[in-house]
């Protein structure tokens, strides 16, 4: 082989490894930019995805204290409801101690003058 077909053959294969290089090294940047790309993508998911969670949580802590504040409530009113129930049972008591002393006075009536 002639020296000049060596050297161009030589040059022909530099030429084809740069371009092999230069090429594989913007395959490797798209690469880089679509993982970027990506990760940005995933980043503002899961920031949403937080955002959500966050607002579903005070959601549920709402309505955690709304059921502690029926929950309040309920016992209030079963505490109210037994001092009404003391109340009418003593009540109740009183009157038929009433009604006794009334029955009472009218027997005594009764036998001091049956015709009354």
């Amino acid at each position: 082989m002639s020296t000049a077909l060596l050297v161009i053959l030589i040059l022909v294969v530099l030429v084809v490894v740069g371009l092999l290089l230069v090429g594989g090294r913007r395959r490797g940047e798209q690469k880089k930019q679509a993982a970027r790309v990506e990760a940005r993508a995933r980043s503002a998911e899961g920031e949403r995805r937080a955002t959500a969670a966050d607002a579903e949580l005070e959601e549920a802590r709402a309505h955690q204290s709304f059921a502690e504040s029926e929950r309040e409530n309920a016992r209030e009113a079963e505490r109210r409801a037994k001092q009404a129930e003391q109340e009418a049972a003593q009540r109740f008591e009183a009157a038929e101690e009433k009604r006794a002393a009334a029955d009472e006075q009218l027997e005594r009536a009764r036998s001091v003058d049956p015709d009354a």
